[in-house]
C-alpha cells in the first residue's frame, strides 16, 4: 500500500506566514497555479481513493489532484489543520507563539497541542491502513498534519519533527 500525502497549495495566509488553522479560506492566485501544476504531476499516480481535510483550501487541492478521474474523495475532520486558538490570524514569526509551536504537550490557548493532533491523525491512519490495505491512497491536508503523518512512517528526533515542513502543493510518498 502506498500513501501519497499532499499539503494543500498556497493561500494568502501561507504566503504571508500567518497562522491559519481552522479558518476556511480558498487558495490564493499562486495556489491556483500550483494546483494546475499539481494536477499534471498526479496524473501518473495510481491512487484509488482520496481522503481530504474538509477545509476549502484542501478541498480545492484534492479536486485538482483527482482531475477528470472518477475517484471518490472522502472528507475527514481528523485531517484538519491544527487549531491555533487565539493565535489564529497572527504571524507565525511572533516569538510568543513559538513556545506552543515547538512543544508536544502545550496547547495553543483555546487550541490544540501537537500531541492532540497526533492522536487524531494516528487514529485516522490506523483506520485507513486496516480498511484499505489493498489500495493506494491519496491524502490532502495541512502543514501540521503532514508533519505528523511523516512521523507515523519515519522515525524522527524531536529536532527533525519540528524542523520538517512539507512545502505547499508538494507530494510525499510513504510505503505501508
Amino acid at each position: 500500500m502506498k500513501i501519497y500525502v499532499i499539503r494543500h497549495c498556497s493561500t494568502v495566509c501561507s504566503e504571508e506566514k500567518i497562522y491559519c488553522g481552522n479558518s476556511d479560506i480558498p487558495l490564493s492566485p499562486r495556489g491556483r497555479e500550483e494546483a494546475k501544476e499539481l494536477a499534471e504531476r498526479t496524473k501518473a499516480l495510481a491512487f484509488s481513493l482520496v481522503f481530504s481535510s474538509p477545509l476549502l483550501r484542501a478541498k480545492e487541492t484534492a479536486k485538482a489532484a483527482v482531475g477528470e478521474r472518477n475517484i471518490p474523495v472522502f472528507y475527514d475532520d481528523r485531517l484538519k489543520e491544527r487549531n491555533f486558538g487565539t493565535f489564529e490570524g497572527t504571524s507565525v514569526e511572533a516569538p510568543e507563539g513559538k513556545r506552543f509551536r515547538y512543544s508536544f504537550a502545550r496547547s495553543y490557548p483555546s487550541g490544540e497541542s501537537n500531541l492532540q493532533v497526533a492522536a487524531r491523525v494516528y487514529a485516522f491512519l490506523g483506520e485507513v491502513g486496516k480498511k484499505y490495505a489493498d489500495k493506494d491512497v491519496l491524502i490532502v491536508s495541512h502543514g501540521s498534519v503532514c508533519r505528523v503523518i511523516r512521523s507515523y512512517f519515519k522515525q524522527m528526533t524531536d529536532e527533525e519533527f519540528f524542523a520538517y515542513s512539507q512545502p505547499n502543493g508538494t507530494i510525499e510518498e510513504y510505503e505501508w
